[in-house]
């Protein structure tokens, strides 16, 4: 996805949204989101719950990582990012849609970008945490084509290669 672009696409109820890559020119809309967002901190502390250290995290996510963002109606209401890390050839992965859109299908549009980008950067793996009871989100991750690669009890590592 080029950075202009912007893909309206249908969710399981059939309602529209669009997908765009996220710049530092949508930091607003994207701090804006994490302020809606509930539960905040809900994994490794992120969402930070501070206003400071929100706007700060938004930011540097923006600056480093390969953001696409999912909108409703002018509003951010998904985002995932992929941190990729060239020396290793693998990248870290994080994503977050606003409870109201969740289980509509956005979270599998914003993963599959990811990937697509993961592989456009020629990396070897995608990896990242999730919690051990976040059933859904495992499932969704699963059907990526993500592994367990770890056992741990309250958070659990999952890897992609590419």
């Amino acid at each position: 996805m080029a950075e202009e672009s912007r893909t309206t696409c249908v969710d399981k109820l059939g309602d529209e949204f669009e997908v765009t890559y996220g710049t530092l020119a949508d930091s607003a809309a994207l701090v804006a989101m994490y302020e809606r967002f509930s539960p905040k901190a809900i994994t490794q502390g992120l969402p930070p719950t501070d206003d400071a250290a929100r706007a700060e995290w938004v930011s540097k996510l923006l600056e480093t990582g390969e953001n696409f963002l999912a909108w409703k109606k002018g509003v951010v209401v998904g985002h995932s990012c992929l941190i990729a890390d060239h020396s290793r050839r693998d990248g870290e992965y994080l994503i977050f849609v606003d409870r109201s859109c969740r289980h509509r299908g956005m979270g599998t549009v914003l993963t599959r970008l990811a990937i697509g980008r993961g592989r456009d950067l020629k990396l070897g793996s995608i990896w990242l945490t999730v919690e051990a009871l976040n059933f859904r989100a495992i499932k969704l991750y699963r059907n990526m084509g993500f592994v367990f690669c770890d056992a741990g009890e309250r958070e659990r590592t999952m890897n992609l290669g590419l």
